[in-house]
């Protein structure tokens, strides 16, 4: 079920977070750019306060954060992370399509989005264009990742 954040969901988004960075990229990202991206215990205050402010879609399964995703007003997928146990059963996919469908209803006339090596092809398998590749500096470390963008007339 895609739901939106509800006020108590962020503890879950903390340790998807965390979770997916040290369990799904780190296949795809050193062990020194994953502690650059993200702590490895999770951060609750954080997502709490930024929950509140971006009010995510929440994928939930039998009562579990699976996923969430970020959609900022102008078409921006800010954040995109599943929680590992729950990874490569489509539930991204659903995430981002929900995205698509609320922002293309809003008259948003593309999605774009940061993508990392590991949900590149998911974005890719959606039609997203890659417009060029991204270094990003977090910390002192270099991590690369792809802006990526799918206009309404897909």
């Amino acid at each position: 079920m895609i739901r939106i954040y509800r006020h108590g969901d962020h503890i879950a988004i903390a340790e998807t977070f965390a979770r997916a960075i040290y369990e799904i990229a780190c296949e795809f990202y050193s062990e020194e750019q994953c502690s650059a991206w993200s702590a490895r215990a999770p951060n609750p205050e954080h997502w709490k306060k930024r929950c509140e402010l971006k009010r995510p879609f929440v994928f939930e399964v039998d009562g579990q954060i699976a996923a969430f995703l970020e959609l900022d007003p102008d078409g921006h997928i800010d954040c995109a992370y599943t929680h590992p146990d729950f990874a490569r059963r489509g539930i991204m996919s659903q995430l981002v399509e929900h995205a698509l469908k609320t922002a293309f209803a809003c008259n948003v006339p593309r999605i774009y989005v940061e993508a990392s090596f590991c949900i590149k092809p998911l974005f890719d398998k959606l039609g997203f264009a890659t417009i060029r590749e991204n270094i990003v500096d977090i910390q002192s470390v270099k991590l690369k990742n792809y802006l990526m963008e799918l206009s309404k007339e897909r």
